[in-house]
């Protein structure tokens, strides 16, 4: 058995920023731009009030940012709220071989430590560079075949935490041991169930793995021990999360290849499943001239990971309309658009909305890729309209530019925050790496009450 976890570790505590090729740096600038914005996008939603609420209630130090908030937090509380919100619209980040969401809690947990260590940009981003890494690899353990993860398994929750460990331990200094510990007490802590998708639940996963995290590598600075074969032990992660673990993906061509350069970025506030369906809906209905309300069928041939995590014909509120794949094929044929205001709580009630999901039927099969999907929309008078889509939009066949990321953000940044405030972010966001102290970035990060 390989010595998974301390190779890991030890790649963590040797890796230096002035290594990575220039184009992995970059795109963990795009991931933190990207993260932001989810971050201030979702810092208004219900059950980030709700957990804030709470949280205030047992709140020690006020010394960490929430993004787009008024209120400070302690830094273990910040990084569960800020990793919280970043996924509250569905709007974050994703590895395509896990289905996880690397950079929220990463960058929540080194957003929170920021302001209690001095810390770079160019810290900052090696940092999450390296959470992102180690999370997605230990994932490819569990995900890439012949290893089989549980569907009902969220993998945001099982590796989110290892993420924020290790980059939290490099902030730390931790050395070769230290990391390997961090590791194991974030792996020891891994949890989430996807039968809370489509409710507060779901979005609590995230911020509680950031959380973790965070503690974990707190820990471990301090001497408190655990396992170093987490990872790889008979009876630890790899075995108790997996079947048939694919040990060899996580210790391939490390510091060779990159995790970050696979990330894709959403251009839709949705499942990241749904998004070739969208595409190809959104095709049809801007090539063709017709009355959604002529519509007899709508068919659509899918992913069987699709409809495993995203079947829900009618939902009974955004939480549910954010993560069904019916409601997005209706809302892009009707609207021609699919962004915030194509699910929100009156387009998901909607009753023409309604009639129309209960349209699509579907056929899934493993011959149809994640990326890819396919649309038959018959009408009425007996027209038929087909699209196709090989990657969707912000896959990794088909990235997002960081052109379509800046106005991603920027609408986001400025649901909470005034235009130039919103500018002003955005611009130091993507300067990120050449900030010399981040606690002072975080300052402008503070929203109105």
């Amino acid at each position: 058995m390989k010595d998974i976890t301390k190779t890991l570790a030890r790649y963590a505590h040797a890796s230096r920023f002035d290594t990575l090729p220039p184009a992995v740096r970059h795109e963990g600038a795009r991931a933190f731009v990207n993260w932001i914005g989810c971050a201030a996008g979702g810092s208004r939603e219900q059950d980030v009030q709700l957990m804030l609420e709470l949280l205030s209630e047992f709140n020690g130090a006020k010394e960490a940012t929430i993004v787009g908030r008024s209120e400070k937090l302690d830094a273990l509380n910040a990084t569960l709220i800020n990793s919280m919100s970043s996924a509250a619209l569905a709007f974050n980040d994703t590895h395509h071989p896990t289905v996880a969401h690397p950079t929220s809690p990463v960058a929540a947990a080194l957003l929170a430590l920021a302001e209690r260590r001095p810390l770079t940009g160019p810290g900052l981003l090696h940092a999450l560079i390296l959470g992102i890494e180690i999370q997605c690899r230990v994932g490819n353990i569990l995900c890439v075949p012949p290893a089989e993860c549980q569907v009902g398994l969220s993998t945001q929750g099982l590796l989110g935490g290892i993420g924020a460990a290790v980059a939290a331990g490099k902030v730390l200094g931790l050395d070769e041991n230290g990391m390997a510990t961090a590791i194991g007490l974030a792996a020891n802590q891994a949890s989430g169930l996807r039968e809370s998708q489509s409710t507060m639940g779901s979005h609590f996963i995230p911020g509680n793995a950031a959380r973790c995290g965070l503690l974990a590598a707190l820990l471990a600075e301090r001497g408190f021990t655990c396992s170093d074969s987490m990872i790889e032990g008979p009876k630890g992660f790899a075995v108790s999360y997996g079947s048939r673990p694919n040990f060899d993906v996580a210790v391939e061509k490390l510091g060779q290849s990159f995790e970050i350069s696979t990330l894709a970025y959403k251009p839709y506030p949705s499942g990241v499943v749904i998004h070739p369906i969208i595409d190809a809906c959104l095709e049809i209905a801007r090539s063709h001239s017709f009355e959604a309300a002529r519509i007899e069928r709508i068919e659509l041939t899918v992913n069987p990971l699709a409809v495993k995590l995203t079947d829900i014909v009618d939902p009974a509120d955004r939480g549910q309309g954010l993560v069904s794949f019916q409601h997005w094929a209706a809302v892009a044929l009707m609207h021609g658009t699919a962004g915030i205001a194509q699910v929100t709580d009156a387009v998901v009630r909607d009753p023409v909305v309604r009639k129309l999901r209960r349209k699509v039927t579907f056929t899934a099969t493993e011959s149809m890729g994640r990326e890819s999907a396919s649309a038959r929309v018959l009408l009425e008078d007996g027209r038929s309209l087909q699209a196709g889509v090989l990657h969707c939009r912000g896959s990794s066949g088909r990235p997002m530019t960081d052109e379509d990321i800046t106005e991603k953000t920027r609408g986001q940044l400025r649901t909470v925050f005034p235009d130039d405030a919103a500018e002003r972010v955005l611009a130091q966001s993507w300067r990120i790496g050449e900030c010399p102290l981040v606690s002072q970035y975080c300052k402008a990060l503070a929203g109105a009450g």
